[in-house]
């Protein structure tokens, strides 16, 4: 019961002081010989759909992974709104739906999904093509400092573009259920992350000796965007 109350005050006050972002996820592997065929199929899929105005969808490949990673696009689907990212995936029926779903499955070797929502977001509008995640499994009782470590690691790191802490609330994999997802303006700035001088390297090295103790770290792996449709 402890642990519970810790972790809902601690998403209480998020939710005060942040922006609130939901995610819905499709990750998924399609074959290597099939990728221009099934880039051409989602993209005339979603360019005729009629999004909600607080709706975005970027459509993304996956060039940068760990091992065991196989899935290669993520349809990436963001809403300040529960209720609009509810309505989008509902509307996704009919005709029109079936007919693309026809069309990739071929194409397809497996997919999964996910989804959650942002509890800590900064530089919202900085969201850039080129983003990479870090998955880590946190427990309820420990959520709390692995927060507070990133809000301090914030606080100095003057990063090249949006960066955000999410929870998984479906579709959890391996364990992970927190994310820190960045966005870079271009891949030098992905290929250079990091702490820039002594004053954000001392901030990271904290926020990893505070991490270390409290949550282990899943995966990362890297984005970049193909289009975004809304």
């Amino acid at each position: 019961m402890k642990n519970l109350f810790l972790l809902l005050s601690f998403l209480f006050s998020a939710s005060l002081f942040s922006q609130q972002l939901y995610w819905y996820d499709v990750i998924l592997e399609v074959n290597g010989e099939d990728t221009v065929q099934f880039e051409e199929a989602v993209d005339n899929y979603y360019s005729s759909v009629d999004f909600p105005a607080d709706v975005t969808m970027t459509f993304s490949s996956i060039p940068l992974k760990g091992k065991g990673y196989e899935e290669t696009h993520i349809l990436s689907f963001v809403s300040p709104s529960s209720q609009s990212l509810a309505n989008l995936r509902a509307s996704l029926t009919g005709e029109d739906w079936e007919n693309y779903v026809e069309v990739v499955r071929p194409y397809i070797d497996g997919f999964r999904a996910s989804a959650g929502n942002a509890l800590l977001v900064y530089k919202p509008e900085e969201f850039h093509g080129i983003g990479q995640v870090w998955g880590f499994k946190v427990s309820s009782k420990n959520l709390p400092a692995f927060a507070n470590a990133f809000t301090k690691l914030m606080e100095t790191y003057d990063s090249p573009g949006f960066v955000g802490l999410a929870q998984v609330t479906h579709g959890i994999s391996d364990g992970e259920n927190i994310l820190i997802y960045g966005t870079y303006p271009d891949l030098n700035s992905a290929f250079t992350f990091g702490p820039k001088n002594e004053q954000e390297a001392q901030a990271f090295a904290e926020f990893f000796e505070v991490t270390d103790q409290v949550s282990d770290f899943i995966q990362s792996w890297t984005r970049v965007k193909i289009n975004d449709y809304n």
